[in-house]
């Protein structure tokens, strides 16, 4: 199992650096394509509504300033993929190579709404990386994960704010005996069958027994993945704060999670797990809804 095709929305932020190193890490083990979306917003949308005529110099003055930052944006956006893809060792292509035996890349600008033209493109992505989550990040690139991760369920992996890193060294699976969960253990597959550690981690009062752990573990081994399991104690911690800990204290180069295993609304209005887990940024994410 192999991840071919990587897709990075890009919008000339400086977080574009940090997704686009973590893609060429994931891209790396498999010789992948990196492929780095910039979508080009309608500039009509920039004219604000008002509740009175406005003038058609007036808008034509928005318009062009919209376009005006689109255009930087995009430049902005190309410059930082040719210096990561300088950096990974890749080669930057115009279209994808099938069997190039290298990590390749190429730059795609497309026109319309963010959110919308990042789902289509993540349907026919293996893997869907975004940049590390913080409060600046903007609503479109947060809409975009959340389409790209429930409605087009698509892997995500979210970067961490430091260095790209080796993302196979130690891998440590968050398991909860939910859909999500096993949803993401099969997902990361192409990761979990090249890592040189992987650690199953349950949180005590989550519904849970031994016998599910075993049967996870039963089930990577069939996959030829080798993996220790146990259960931490929770304490005074939320789950997402204990397995993080552990995680973080365990050396992971990766963790691996079920994404919004619950309703979503929930999630959003009482804070879950993935909620603390996504912006938590001291490592990378892989998450499937």
């Amino acid at each position: 199992m192999e991840f071919r095709k990587i897709l990075v929305p890009v919008t000339g932020a400086k977080q574009d650096q940090a997704a686009l190193a973590m893609a060429f890490a994931a891209a790396k083990p498999f010789n992948a394509h990196v492929e780095a979306l910039f979508v080009h917003p309608d500039p009509r949308e920039a004219v604000p509504y008002v509740g009175m005529p406005v003038s058609p110099e007036v808008i034509q003055q928005i318009v062009d300033s919209a376009e005006e930052i689109a255009h930087k944006a995009s430049k902005a956006a190309h410059a930082t993929l040719e210096k990561s893809t300088a950096h990974a060792g890749a080669k930057l292509v115009e279209h994808p190579m099938t069997g190039a035996g290298f990590v390749t890349a190429c730059y795609r600008e497309v026109n319309g709404h963010f959110i919308t033209r990042v789902g289509e493109a993540a349907k026919l992505a293996d893997l869907v990386v975004f940049g590390p989550a913080t409060l600046d990040s903007g609503p479109d690139i947060s809409g975009a994960f959340v389409e790209t991760l429930t409605h087009v369920q698509r892997p995500v992996l979210l970067a961490g704010e430091g260095a790209a890193h080796v993302l196979t060294k130690k891998i440590v699976i968050g398991y909860d005996r939910s859909v999500a969960a096993s949803h993401a253990i099969s997902a990361a597959l192409p990761f979990l069958t090249r890592a040189q550690e992987v650690e199953l981690i349950a949180v005590e009062d989550t519904p849970l027994d031994t016998r599910s752990l075993d049967d996870a573990v039963e089930y990577l081994a069939l996959h030829g993945v080798s993996a220790r399991s146990h259960i931490i104690s929770r304490g005074e911690r939320s789950a997402a704060e204990a397995l993080l800990d552990a995680a973080a204290k365990g050396g992971a180069s990766l963790l691996v999670i079920g994404g919004y295993g619950h309703s979503r609304v929930l999630e959003s209005l009482f804070g879950g797990t993935t909620l603390h887990l996504t912006r938590h940024r001291a490592m990378p994410l892989f998450m499937v809804h």
